[in-house]
């Protein structure tokens, strides 16, 4: 049975300071973030780690040096390769309204030929192999978080230099090497993985939605995740027991099967193994951590 995520909508007013509409943050990605769509445009950028991003019905190997276009509207989420904390994914995200692209588009001299960027329906995908992105979105973090003089104004020129970076990687790819899609069928074997934790997949039959060999497959989906298929599988299931630890009240044991452990033993001893504490203990420090926010 496919485990059903609900969808939430993120809205602007929400994330934009009075005056302000752009925000920018460093997010260090977990399990408990649940798939959303926004009302606002999304720069996101892979600072380190490895992971999946979830985006509408697909399901792209991610590391560090990727960078995304989310259009209004569209479904994201982004998973961790693993629940350990020594294996985080850490993504800088922009987000600003698309009346500010407009307006800061229009008012730059030349600037409107940038604007078809805004006509992207689809998530764009590209890969930053100089560096110049992160260096961009280090700097539009700082601008946000220090609240020094003229940050409006900085921030503004930073969100500049980014349209710009992202406009020319999509009219000079040979130049700026947009990202290259995923081999045929590895997305669906990613979104079988994510979305049905409980199931097990064979080597053969990931190997056959692929339409390789089963040595072919090791090497392709090892070199696209970093993982063999066994442990992103088991990372997957451990990934949604911290889910569902966190934000249900199953049991343990319940939570084990709900993501294809039956034995129980065996089921706790990965999960120490992969988050460095049993699963109870996981369930207290979420809950602790929670409290803590709620008091701050």
């Amino acid at each position: 049975m496919t485990i059903q995520r609900p969808i939430a909508l993120f809205r602007g007013d929400d994330l934009f300071s009075r005056g302000l509409p752009i925000y920018v943050n460093r997010a260090v990605e977990t399990f408990e973030v649940i798939e959303h769509r926004h009302d606002f445009l999304e720069i996101c950028c892979v600072a380190e780690g490895a992971g999946t991003h979830h985006i509408g019905d697909r399901a792209l190997p991610v590391s560090q040096g990727d960078i995304f276009w989310i259009p209004v509207g569209v479904s994201h989420v982004f998973r961790p390769a693993s629940p350990a904390k020594a294996r985080s994914l850490i993504v800088y995200n922009c987000v600003v309204s698309v009346d500010t692209v407009q307006r800061l588009l229009a008012s730059l001299p030349g600037g409107s030929v940038c604007l078809p960027l805004l006509d992207h329906t689809a998530p764009q995908r590209y890969r930053d192999r100089d560096g110049e992105a992160q260096r961009l979105f280090r700097k539009l973090h700082y601008e946000y978080a220090s609240r020094g003089a003229a940050r409006e104004a900085a921030l503004h020129a930073g969100l500049l230099e980014l349209l710009l970076l992202l406009y020319r990687a999509g009219t000079e790819p040979e130049k700026t090497h947009a990202a290259p899609p995923a081999p045929a069928g590895l997305e669906a074997v990613l979104r079988l993985l994510q979305g049905q934790p409980e199931r097990h997949l064979p080597l053969a039959e990931a190997a056959a939605m692929c339409g390789v060999g089963e040595r072919q497959f090791h090497r392709l989906f090892k070199r696209q995740t970093g993982m063999t298929l066994t442990e992103y599988a088991q990372d997957t299931r451990v990934g949604e027991a911290c889910r569902l630890l966190h934000m249900t009240d199953r049991a343990v044991a319940d939570i084990a099967a709900a993501v294809g452990y039956q034995d129980l033993p065996f089921f706790n001893a990965l999960f120490k193994k992969k988050t460095g504490v049993a699963p109870r203990d996981y369930r207290r420090r979420a809950g602790a951590e929670d409290d803590a926010r709620t008091s701050s």
